[in-house]
C-alpha cells in the first residue's frame, strides 16, 4: 500500500530510507536542516522543507498538521533534543514513528515517550555482519553495485509444487535462483527441480524487479477463480 513517508534528517541514515521508500513507490517528504542534503534526495522525495527541529518547532506542527503523514522516520540521533520534540509533535498528531537512536538509553526514552519503532543502525548492522559470518547459510539481503541485490526468502504459496522450469523466472523477472536450503541440505536447482514448502532460496537480480517476484511467490492461490 503506498503511503505518505515524513523523513526527518536526510544523513547517512536518512538517505537509505529515502532510498528504499522510493524504490517501494511511496510518497516522501523530506526534512533536514542542511539545504545540501535535501538537494541530494530531491529527485526522489516529493517535496521538503530546510528546517532546524528542535529550533522551529511550530513550523514542524505546521507541517505536520497539513500533510497527514501516514508514517514518520525520525534519524537525528545527535541531535537527541530535536529528536525528542519531533517524536512527541508526530505522536500528539497520531503518525506512527521510527526513530534512530545512538544509545540503549536514549531509545529507552524514546519509547517511553510514545515512538513505535526504535532503530539502533550502527548496532543492527554489526549484529547482522556477526549472523553472516556464523552461518553461512545465511544471506537475507545483501546490496550488490548497478541496483543488483542477492536475497534470500522462504518459498511462498504462489511458488509450491513448481518446478524451475515451469515458474520461468529468470524470463519473467530476469531473477535467478541460485540455490534450495532444503532441510539443512543446499541443492543447486536444475530445470526439474521442483520447489516444496519450507525451502528456502537464494536467488540474484535487479531491485526494481524483486517487489513483482517477491508478490508472486506469496500469491494465496485459494484467492484464484477458475
Amino acid at each position: 500500500m503506498k503511503k505518505s513517508v515524513l523523513v526527518i534528517g536526510v544523513g547517512s541514515f536518512g538517505r537509505g530510507v529515502i532510498e528504499g521508500l522510493y524504490e517501494n513507490g511511496h510518497d516522501i517528504f523530506a526534512i533536514d536542516a542542511n539545504e545540501e542534503a535535501l538537494n541530494d534526495v530531491r529527485d526522489m522525495i516529493v517535496s521538503g522543507a530546510i528546517l532546524d527541529v528542535g529550533e522551529n518547532e511550530e513550523d514542524l506542527i505546521r507541517i505536520v498538521g497539513d500533510k497527514n503523514f501516514d508514517e514518520a522516520v525520525v534519524g537525528m540521533s545527535e541531535d537527541f533534543e530535536g529528536t525528542l520534540i519531533a517524536t512527541h509533535i508526530l505522536k500528539e498528531a497520531g503518525v506512527t514513528v521510527s526513530v534512530k537512536a545512538s544509545t540503549k538509553r536514549r531509545g529507552n526514552v524514546l519509547l517511553k515517550m510514545g515512538a513505535d519503532r526504535v532503530v539502533f543502525p550502527e548496532r543492527d548492522i554489526g549484529r547482522r555482519l556477526a549472523h553472516f559470518i556464523s552461518n553461512d547459510t545465511v544471506i537475507d539481503l545483501l546490496e550488490l553495485p548497478r541496483g543488483f541485490v542477492v536475497e534470500q526468502m522462504e518459498v511462498g504459496t504462489g511458488f509450491i509444487g513448481h518446478t524451475t522450469a515451469e515458474l520461468d523466472i529468470p524470463r519473467r523477472f530476469g531473477i535467478y535462483i541460485l540455490l534450495i536450503y532444503r532441510n539443512n541440505e543446499t541443492i543447486q536447482p536444475r530445470a526439474s527441480t521442483v520447489l516444496n514448502s519450507g525451502d528456502n532460496i537464494v536467488v540474484f537480480g535487479r531491485r526494481d524487479m524483486m517487489r513483482a517476484f517477491v508478490k508472486e511467490n506469496f500469491k494465496d492461490k485459494s484467492n484464484e477463480i477458475f
